[in-house]
């Protein structure tokens, strides 16, 4: 039998041994020390002045004065001297000047490893879900020499990682990657209702706003879809079919949205008939755009049909290019389209049904033929120009079919308007004043002569009006 305790060396109590007390108390003497082992300090090198009976500390290398060689070891004062107490590894004691519990690895004392927890609570109580749950007024996330970084990882494209901000536990804002790999910021204003403000896509880069933030810019050209039949006005319009907007005022309100960048914006409208109780206003250009296109069916115009009760389009700021479409009203003298303040008004392909009017440009307003129309029923005037009102209409074919007619003119051109209407092609007849140009307005012909327009009544000019 050995003398001491194979663990702690703790001094057993020998057969016929004298002073049995000696031993035993030394053994107690050991347990009182280690026993909930709990230290003041493991940052001293030499005994702190004023310690108490009992008092326990881990010498700190190198030891000094009555802890000299006695380093990581535990030193009690027990009474007036120092007894040291050599480690083994794996013990643990708990720093009250720390606030802190270490363990002896073999060689030195070191704070307890939490890298392998399977959760852990600060301030807080984590479970199986919130693995680390912290509560603090901050948490600081340092680097460690240069730079760091905060890795949110999942497993699939599909799986969700993002960053949920709540009010009282209900989530009110949410950025990451949230069911795929474009990066979006939403909000919430109860939780269960979500709107997203901003999409980056993941394989482009191409940023769309959900809100109206700021402008999206463009890279390229952009299409919008219309189509009454399949199209949804909660969709974003980008494509045809099922993926288009339902209406063409929302088509519009989505370009009005971007920053086109240079690039040419265009809404593509579906065959079918397009009712207007009121007009569609267009009273600013597409920000950065060169101009807007209006596209219906440029092979078979009469497939889209834009019906008004009064005019159609008003256009009052940049330039809108109209093509592939069948412009009527059933006004009794508005225009199907208006150009004013400033706005143009180009057309291409576009076939005039009935109407009061087919098209008026005033206060600036401007009308440009860029390719072939046609005319295919009656109106009061096909191109009304007043109060400095323009109309270039060069080298292009207008078709006349059914001998429409044109109750009051086919051109009027009044009020300082001009209109520069040469080297045009007019195939099929119609009834009706030629022109009408009067109140110091012009009609450039270049010689087309006094039949140069549709009509079977001569035209007039008076009040100061030039027709040349």
């Amino acid at each position: 039998m050995t003398d001491t305790s194979l663990i702690l060396g703790l001094p057993y109590i020998q057969p016929s041994q004298a002073q049995k007390h000696v031993t035993h108390n030394e053994a107690l003497r050991v347990l009182d020390t280690l026993v909930q082992l709990v230290v003041t300090d493991r940052d001293l090198s030499l005994p702190p002045a004023g310690a108490q009976a009992g008092d326990r500390y881990i010498v700190a290398a190198p030891g000094q004065g009555p802890w000299a060689g006695h380093d990581t070891e535990i030193a009690v004062l027990d009474g007036n001297a120092w007894v040291f107490i050599a480690p083994q590894t794996g013990w643990t004691a708990y720093v009250t000047g720390q606030g802190t519990q270490v363990v002896f690895d073999g060689a030195d004392w070191q704070a307890r490893d939490i890298s392998a927890v399977d959760s852990l609570g600060i301030n807080a109580t984590s479970d199986s879900f919130n693995r680390l749950s912290v509560a603090s007024d901050a948490v600081l996330l340092n680097h460690a020499g240069a730079g760091h970084q905060l890795k949110i990882n999942k497993a699939a494209e599909t799986d969700t990682a993002s960053l949920l901000f709540q009010t009282g536990f209900s989530g009110r804002a949410e950025m990451g990657l949230a069911g795929n790999d474009d990066f979006s910021i939403k909000v919430s204003a109860d939780g269960a209702a979500w709107s997203e403000a901003l999409r980056i896509d993941a394989a482009t880069g191409a940023v769309s706003l959900g809100q109206s933030a700021w402008r999206e810019m463009l890279s390229g050209p952009r299409t919008y879809y219309v189509d009454p039949a399949q199209g949804d006005d909660a969709g974003d319009g980008l494509s045809a079919g099922a993926g288009a907007f339902a209406s063409l005022a929302r088509a519009v309100a989505a370009t009005r949205a971007i920053d086109a960048g240079g690039h040419v914006v265009t809404i593509k409208l579906a065959d079918g008939t397009y009712a207007f109780g009121t007009p569609m206003v267009l009273d600013m250009p597409v920000i950065g755009a060169p101009r807007l296109v209006i596209e219906g069916n440029t092979s078979a115009p009469e497939q889209v049909v834009m019906a008004g009760d009064d005019e159609v389009f008003e256009v009052s700021g940049g330039i809108v290019a109209l093509r592939g479409m069948r412009l009527q009203n059933t006004s009794g003298g508005r225009p199907t389209v208006a150009a004013s303040d400033r706005g143009t008004v180009a057309l291409d392909q576009v076939d005039f049904a009935s109407a009061g009017g087919h098209l008026s440009a005033i206060e600036n307003g401007t009308l440009v033929l860029e390719g072939p129309c046609s005319i295919s029923d009656n109106a009061k005037y096909f191109v009304k120009l007043t109060e400095g009102g323009s109309a270039r209409m060069r080298s292009q074919t207008v078709t006349l079919t059914g001998a429409p007619h044109f109750a009051s003119s086919f051109i009027i051109c009044a009020r300082c308007s001009v209109a520069q209407m040469t080297a045009l092609t007019f195939a099929g007849t119609a009834t009706g004043r030629r022109y009408l140009v009067s109140d110091n307005a012009v009609v450039t012909t270049n010689g087309g002569g006094a039949s140069y327009f549709p009509g079977d009544v001569a035209g007039t000019a008076d009040s100061g009006g030039r027709y040349d």
